[in-house]
């Protein structure tokens, strides 16, 4: 009983906070919930759960998407995603989960300090982000930080911000889902007890992180959140890579 509620409080979080940023529900649940369950079981499960999720979000904030940076984005992840599935499996996990908290821990650190980014002013340099957020996607469920250096370049603002990530999300975490039916991940019957579970407590965190995304106003402060909440983010998952080496 105690596990479960445990695991409904940390959907709940990762809700709340991916519906006021527009990312982090995989960050925030991955890492905390690598400390009760394992990767065989949550790295199927956040992708389900974010899909039902994420479908509400995108339909409501729709005529916001900015497709021209979207699309390459997507197209380029497509292409990576079966490599980090194929890692998921059989690669070394801890080590790409150091690789990538080293690198979002940087980068949050130095924008946080030197808060003036270069600006992308076209979308040609999507393709590569949106490479790199597949290989994670596909790793260990994580697609956020590439894309979200991404967007924070463009300096879109808040609201674009969020409903373009969610959108690019909804689409990685369908491809993700094939791949893992493909590899059998769904044959868990845990799996689906725990999404019956969950479901409930992201509804009702999805529209109290909307109202607390529209009252930041102010660009410049959202992006600071944002920085910080990666950086938070970068710390979980290496603790939790170093957590899983000490098992092994």
């Amino acid at each position: 009983m105690g596990i479960t509620i445990y695991l409904v409080a940390i959907i709940f979080l990762g809700s709340l906070v991916n519906s006021t940023f527009g990312f982090g529900f995989a960050l925030t649940t991955m890492s905390l919930l690598s400390l009760a369950f394992d990767l065989n079981t949550i790295g199927p499960l956040i992708p389900l759960l974010y899909l039902t999720a994420g479908i509400y979000i995108v339909f409501r904030g729709r005529r916001e998407i900015q497709f021209k940076s979207l699309i390459p984005l997507a197209l380029s992840a497509t292409l990576v995603i079966p490599i980090g599935v194929y890692l998921n499996k059989y690669g070394p996990e801890v080590i790409i989960k150091i690789v990538l908290g080293l690198f979002i821990i940087a980068f949050s650190i130095y924008n946080l300090k030197a808060p003036t980014l270069p600006k992308l002013k076209g979308h040609k340099a999507a393709p590569i982000f949106g490479a790199f957020s597949g290989l994670f996607a596909g790793a260990c469920s994580i697609a956020g930080p590439p894309a979200v250096i991404y967007a924070s370049l463009r300096q879109w603002e808040p609201s674009v911000f969020r409903v373009t990530l969610q959108a690019y999300f909804l689409y990685v975490n369908c491809i993700v889902i094939s791949s893992h039916f493909y590899v059998g991940s769904y044959e868990n019957p845990l799996i689906g007890m725990y999404y019956l579970l969950a479901l409930p407590t992201m509804f009702l965190a999805i529209p109290l992180g909307k109202k607390i995304n529209t009252s930041i106003s102010d660009p410049k402060a959202f992006n600071q959140y944002v920085y910080l909440l990666m950086l938070i983010s970068g710390v979980l998952l290496i603790a939790k890579a170093i957590n899983l080496a000490l098992q092994t």
